[in-house]
């Protein structure tokens, strides 16, 4: 089944939809650990990372690892549920994405879509605070193909 990962108009808060309707998680660090794996575009996490980035205030535990754990079991099993399968790749302690089963407003913007470009309104991911460096990489990068899509015109110099 077709799995989206869409933000309202604008980009804003980070939401997966397949087949159209919202996918409901049971627990909301599974669903921001889905929204970290998008944002990681493709690359492999380890679990050191994932800890780090899903509870950055919390030493790095036995009962933190064990709850990473639930989590990417928990996920597995809403997209499975959902009809998804083979997105997540698993690697000895690591997790990655499949982007090519992902149709992203984040990741068209990535490839330099000019209907992704022209949505973005300076928002991403809205509701996690890990996400403010990408958010900032968008504003920087939409700027720039903001600007490089306003003709320049040559205008001689008159008065000779």
């Amino acid at each position: 089944m077709p799995l989206s990962a869409s933000r309202s108009s604008g980009f804003g808060n980070f939401e997966i939809f397949v087949g159209g309707r919202a996918l409901a998680f049971k627990r909301s660090k599974s669903k921001e650990l889905l929204a970290y794996l998008v944002d990681r575009n493709g690359a492999t996490c380890t679990n050191g990372e994932m800890l780090a980035v899903l509870w950055e205030d919390k030493p790095d535990t036995a009962s933190l690892h064990s709850h990473l754990r639930n989590l990417i079991f928990d996920l597995s099993h809403t997209l499975e549920d959902a009809g998804v399968t083979g997105l997540l790749i698993r690697g000895r302690s690591t997790l990655a994405l499949d982007t090519s089963k992902v149709d992203c407003d984040y990741y068209n913007f990535l490839r330099g879509s000019r209907s992704a470009t022209n949505s973005y309104r300076g928002e991403y991911m809205t509701q996690y605070s890990w996400a403010e460096v990408t958010r900032s990489a968008l504003r920087q990068q939409a700027n720039v193909q903001k600007t490089a899509s306003i003709p320049s015109y040559y205008v001689p110099p008159t008065g000779f």
